[in-house]
């Protein structure tokens, strides 16, 4: 990692990596990447968009198999808001619709490429906050199990355990995923205090109470931030898979060549969710009919 330049707010912007050796740049800017990545990014968007436009049922339908894939989606686990329910179980809405939210609010305040963890106390709060998902994720199971618990799981203990977990998650991913995909990044952490995991927190908050509040014209716009979420989430993981096997770490310096790994890798992280969903539907016979 070399020192760069700062910017006007002192943050230090360093070059993440070894130099990219002379023949390969130059090749880079001549064919603007790798030569299969349009066509294919083409070839599986219109395979997709063709199969969007064929799967059966309106747009809540298509949501909800889209998601089946990554979560049981049991009614019981569930919120309805007036008798629909809602594409993810309330856990997996607070851990997908947190993580949206935190990532969004690192990028908002200019931490969007930060190479930093936080330092061991923050980051041991935010692991906890993770920790303290997975005690109530067992609690949970234990109890469906049939087997003794420490007390009696509740939806709203899901959702917000959920919530305060997905905020864990984009604290100590968000890094691991800079350090992978960009050239240059702001040598800074995600999160600096308590404080700005309380505000996070509070952010998640609100969007829990939203989900508890039922009220009728907030399910599309909750819903479709909780989807979003899983793709997203899918999407930080896949870009580092992919980068690191098509040999392509660090090589995003601007917005235009991170969104030519990001638009294929995004398109095949749909196209798995699709995967998931159909393997979940051979396996139990029927695919779900919420709506």
């Amino acid at each position: 990692m070399e020192p760069g330049r700062k910017d006007k707010t002192l943050t230090p912007i360093v070059t993440v990596g070894r130099a990219e050796p002379a023949d390969r740049a130059e090749k880079g800017k001549a064919t603007g990447g790798p030569g299969w990545a349009l066509p294919f990014t083409l070839a599986v968007g219109l395979g997709l968009l063709v199969l969007l436009v064929a799967l059966p049922g309106g747009l809540g339908e298509k949501l909800a198999f889209l998601n089946s894939g990554v979560c049981p989606q049991r009614p019981a686990h569930s919120y309805f808001f007036q008798g629909r329910q809602m594409p993810l179980e309330a856990r997996m809405v607070g851990i997908f619709a947190g993580f949206g939210l935190t990532l969004f609010g690192l990028w908002l305040v200019g931490r969007g490429r930060a190479l930093q963890w936080p330092r061991r106390s923050i980051g041991l709060g935010l692991a906890g906050l993770v920790g303290l998902m997975a005690f109530d994720g067992f609690n949970s199971t234990f109890w469906d199990l049939g087997w003794p618990t420490l007390y009696t799981p509740q939806n709203w203990l899901r959702l917000l355990t959920g919530v305060a977990s997905g905020v864990g998650i984009a604290g100590l991913v968000l890094p691991a995923v800079n350090l992978v995909i960009w050239r240059r990044g702001y040598l800074i952490t995600t999160f600096k205090s308590g404080l700005e995991i309380g505000l996070a927190l509070l952010a998640g908050l609100l969007y829990a109470l939203g989900v508890l509040a039922g009220w009728d014209w907030l399910y599309w716009p909750l819903s479709v931030l909780a989807v979003i979420g899983v793709i997203v989430m899918l999407l930080c993981f896949n870009l580092m898979i992919a980068a690191i096997v098509l040999r392509r770490e660090n090589q995003a310096a601007n917005l235009v060549e991170f969104l030519a790994l990001a638009t294929p890798v995004f398109l095949v992280s749909l196209a798995e969710m699709m995967l998931f969903a159909a393997f979940r539907v051979a396996l139990a016979g029927n695919s779900p009919t919420f709506f």
